[in-house]
């Protein structure tokens, strides 16, 4: 039985740089390389003839470029995509499905059921963990998996191969006599000590080896953001229940990927790291007794950060920390249940600062609760902690969060839309009632002047002299043994500045 794990185009239409491999996707091969299918296959339609664009300031406006990639079918994408399903004339296809990249799910459905009509389709990701009703509405997708997929979509092709009944998975959503049946869930964890399975990548010499350090060391997150779909949709799904690698599974990954791919710089995509700081602690204290020699980044809160973890994290290698600080505004901070404070913020900030670790602050605006007063509190935040680095990104609206619902009571957003729409609308209006109102405090044409002021300003914090010396001082080591990744690293760098002088 041949299964192809799709993970489709979105970033190459547009030209923003692509990183790192379907993470997730290399989980569920994993599992069924474990149990005997040998016959499987990762596509990662952006990785091919990928952008190297880093500048996100004009990121809305860029996006645009993605609906007419997306409704073109001369476009290379579709082409390359349907010779790799030519090659591999799959059984069964996994698709993975975010909101705004529902629009290419569907897409890539319709072309597989054109050429290869008796293959069963599966989607698997948030968007349908989010909204599992909602892919049933295209005819091209014949199955759904809610939450973790590896041990769903296991028992789902073991069932296919074996004629079985659907009854019995967990998780799983799909037609049966005209109706929608979704099967119950289940608190069994996934294996997350399994090695992601990198090797079934089918454009692998694509990746550098950078791109293939992203792992993880923990999944799920104990907070509750009211923005956050992982989180809110945990009460389904189990992915609120934070699960911990054991510590020599996670050497084991590091040195093989060093090894293998010559990787010195990892990413440890894990929801929340540092949600344990003893398990941290351990952690980074095995990566200095083992010797890996490595540098790694992380993504974490302000309320984890503690000083003598700091410490001990940089000694064993980190060299950069994303902090999602969301808003500057006291008030947001509330609504949207972050469960941090100003003063929280600026005393992580300085721990940060005085560290000696590249980290970066990063914000949302755009969100249906948002004042101009809000807007501009972030900014002098942002001013006030002094990052080396900050990021500002317009809020996507993620339905069946708390946030999404403040929204439609506001009459900001649309309950539902029509599925067509993810083909025709820009992938961050999706479920705005008018396109161009994101808050009902803020008329349009104003917010797009303070946001737009609010990109430009970051852009001037970032292209610092010293920031960008920090930077590149950050990754020295990988440098060092990857001498192409440096001047890499170089020309982007170029390309970003130049663009905007």
């Amino acid at each position: 039985m041949q299964i192809l794990l799709i993970d489709p185009p979105f970033k190459r239409f547009t030209g923003f740089i692509h990183r790192y491999y379907p993470l997730e996707l290399a989980y569920i091969a994993a599992t069924l390389k474990l149990h005997g299918f040998s016959e499987v296959a990762i596509f990662d339609a952006d990785v091919i003839n990928r952008g190297d664009d880093i500048d996100f300031s004009d990121e809305y406006q860029r996006l645009s470029m993605y609906m007419s990639g997306l409704n073109d079918k001369n476009h290379p994408a579709w082409g390359e995509m349907k010779a790799v399903l030519d090659k591999y004339k799959p059984a069964v296809a996994c698709i993975s499905a975010s909101v705004t990249r529902f629009g290419s799910v569907m897409k890539t459905a319709e072309l597989i059921k054109e050429y290869y009509p008796d293959c069963v389709v599966v989607v698997e990701g948030q968007y349908p963990t989010l909204r599992p009703d909602d892919p049933f509405k295209d005819k091209n997708i014949d199955m759904v998996i809610r939450g973790q997929s590896e041990t769903t979509f296991l028992r789902l092709v073991c069932s296919l191969r074996d004629r079985l009944e659907l009854s019995d998975i967990p998780r799983l959503s799909y037609r049966q006599n005209g109706e929608i049946i979704h099967n119950p869930d289940t608190a069994t964890p996934e294996d997350i000590n399994v090695l992601p399975a990198r090797e079934a990548l089918i454009n692998i010499d694509s990746y550098t080896g950078e791109d293939m350090g992203m792992m993880v060391t923990s999944r799920g997150c104990p907070f509750r953001c009211a923005f956050c779909a992982l989180v809110w949709n945990g009460r389904l799904s189990n992915q609120s229940i934070v699960q911990h690698r054991n510590i020599d599974s996670v050497i084991e990954e590091i040195r093989f990927v060093r090894d293998k791919f010559n990787t010195t710089q990892f990413i440890f995509y894990d929801n929340s790291f540092g949600v344990s700081k003893e398990r941290t602690v351990e952690l980074c204290e095995r990566i200095i007794k083992e010797g890996l020699n490595i540098n790694w980044s992380c993504a974490t809160r302000v309320n984890l950060i503690d000083e003598k973890a700091l410490k001990l994290m940089k000694l064993a290698g980190c060299n950069l920390i994303k902090i999602g600080i969301e808003s500057g505004s006291e008030r947001v901070l509330g609504i949207i249940q972050k469960g941090i404070s100003i003063d929280l913020i600026q005393r992580a900030a300085n721990k940060l600062n005085k560290s000696g670790i590249f980290w970066g602050a990063y914000f949302m605006m755009g969100l249906p609760i948002e004042t101009e007063e809000d807007m501009k509190a972030t900014y002098t935040l942002m001013k006030r902690i002094n990052p080396p680095h900050a990021g500002i990104f317009l809020y996507t609206p993620y339905p069946s969060t708390r946030l999404f619902e403040m929204g439609v009571e506001a009459g900001v957003y649309c309950e539902n839309i029509e599925i067509n729409q993810f083909l025709t609308r820009h992938p961050r209006d999706y479920f705005l009632v008018d396109p161009h109102r994101r808050t009902n405090n803020i008329e349009p044409e104003r917010f797009q002047q303070i946001s737009h002021e609010l990109l430009s300003k970051f852009y001037w914090h970032n292209v610092r002299f010293g920031s960008i010396v920090r930077q590149f001082l950050s990754r020295r080591r990988m440098y060092l043994r990857n001498g192409k990744m440096l001047w890499s690293d170089i020309a982007k760098g170029i390309r970003w500045i130049t663009k905007r002088v």
